[in-house]
């Protein structure tokens, strides 16, 4: 037996979401990524409890309004989750840029 783990220690990727902000702060890409993931996962949280409450009480007392706005961000989990993916790949390119145009020079 071994007494330490066999299991490879996991590590972060060294351009973290904190990293980033720390050493550009706060610009519209950034905002935009944190926003599309908080919202992303947020928003089918909230719809999945519309969509409960409307399932349990009826469209008596609310109409479809209720049922409406479930289904509503149950669709926009995507949309937001891919718009703050795609700020995170332009960060990543805005950081790669200078780097790759020092290695042609090199080459």
């Amino acid at each position: 037996m071994t007494t330490e783990s066999s299991l490879v220690t996991m590590k972060h990727p060294p351009r973290a979401f904190i990293e980033q902000i720390d050493i550009h702060g706060w610009n519209w890409r950034s905002v935009g990524a944190a926003a599309g993931f908080f919202f992303g996962v947020l928003s089918p949280i909230v719809g999945s409890i519309l969509t409960a409450i409307a399932w349990a009480t009826g469209p008596n007392w609310h109409g479809y309004l209720i049922h409406r706005d479930g289904t509503v961000l149950f669709v926009l989990t995507i949309p937001l989750l891919i718009f703050g993916a795609h700020c995170l790949d332009l960060l990543d390119r805005k950081d790669a840029g200078p780097k790759i145009e020092s290695q042609k020079r090199e080459k």
